[in-house]
């Protein structure tokens, strides 16, 4: 999903418009690879943090895991922005290293802010940006402290509950679609992101929760994931509106994610020997393909083809010298409801 991610946005800063990438054709141009990607994270998310959370001894076990997983890696992708990259590109150069400028990267660090400022470097490219991949991390994060609180109200063990809060966001979702609204602004939006933005994603957190809360009972069947994938397929070319869309990617995604992730082990486990470079690969993406955009002159297959190759390679050195060594073997100490799916998560996600 991180690469799918950067192959997505690879045609947005190759050709300034994302118009043309294939799964935007596919979806009617309601989502693009990296938004569907986004969206799978934020689904795998809901299913593997509830399960941190329910198998967390406290509920300040659960952050520090949560804080030791995000801000590392965070942290050091942005340092590495606005201290790095934009100085070699802009026309100001190393002067852009400052102490104000420190202060301002380390308010917009421990904020988790996506906004890096760009001076003037890559201003000949078709985005300016510096790293647009970052706005989804405040979001996660914020997911992740609201999990907590439904955790310590007690609605977290609940799954009708759950169910109901996860419908009430396709709800809210349908109903700013049908009336227009896209509520944000203010000061709190500088802390908390675009309040629009919130009710967009959180159906996919939430569903990922509620598919690990009711496990098995969801009925497997190729019949209803068919169904669902052709009814998605349909709402985004066949009706004027994309509620009915937004109501549907939500329960698809997360039909078809567990549906695969659940089928059959894997007889090849070869990237997991590389380690967790799922995350560097999301930070680092970008950036990289600015760089090599700015650098190199080349046609857009060399250019997407060393861009994810780049991104991938940044992803296993951001695992193996900064995030990994912030995580903990996991311990449970306090039990987690009967299990529901086979789930045996990778350590460093929990």
């Amino acid at each position: 999903m991180a690469l799918l991610v950067v192959w997505s946005h690879c045609f947005a800063l190759y050709y300034g418009s994302e118009a043309s990438e294939p799964i935007s054709r596919l979806l009617g141009g309601h989502y693009n690879a990296g938004e569907i990607g986004v969206r799978i994270f934020f689904i795998v998310s809901g299913f593997l943090i509830t399960q941190s959370f329910l198998a967390s001894a406290t509920t300040r076990s659960y952050l520090m895991k949560r804080v030791r997983r995000v801000y590392p890696g965070f942290l050091v992708a942005t340092a590495i922005c606005t201290f790095l990259v934009v100085p070699a590109f802009a026309t100001q150069g190393w002067g852009l290293v400052t102490p104000a400028a420190l202060f301002d990267w380390l308010w917009r660090g421990l904020t988790l802010q996506e906004v890096i400022p760009p001076a003037d470097a890559f201003r000949a490219n078709p985005v300016q940006a510096v790293n647009g991949a970052l706005w989804s991390i405040r979001y996660e994060f914020w997911f992740y402290l609201g999990l907590a609180a439904l955790g310590v109200s007690g609605l977290l063990t609940r799954r009708r509950a759950m169910l109901l809060i996860l419908l009430g966001a396709l709800v809210i979702k349908a109903w700013l679609e049908l009336t227009g609204r896209k509520p944000g602004g203010g000061a709190l939006e500088i802390l908390i992101g675009w309040p629009y933005v919130w009710f967009s994603m959180a159906p996919f957190f939430l569903v990922g929760s509620v598919a690990f809360l009711y496990g098995r009972q969801i009925p497997r069947s190729r019949a209803l994931g068919f169904g669902l994938g052709l009814a998605l397929l349909a709402s985004a070319h066949l009706l004027p509106t994309r509620i009915l869309f937004d109501l549907l990617c939500p329960l698809t995604l997360a039909y078809g994610l567990f549906a695969l992730a659940f089928a059959a082990p894997l007889p090849w486990s070869g990237p997991a020997q590389l380690g967790d470079a799922s995350y560097g690969t999301y930070l680092y993406g970008f950036p990289i393909q600015q760089m090599v955009k700015a650098a190199f002159d080349l046609s857009f297959p060399a250019y997407v083809a060393t861009c994810l190759a780049l991104s991938l390679i940044a992803g296993v050195l951001s695992w193996h010298l900064v995030e990994k060594w912030f995580l903990r073997p996991k311990t449970v100490s306090r039990p987690s409801p009967a299990p529901v799916l086979p789930v045996q998560p990778a350590s460093n996600m929990v």
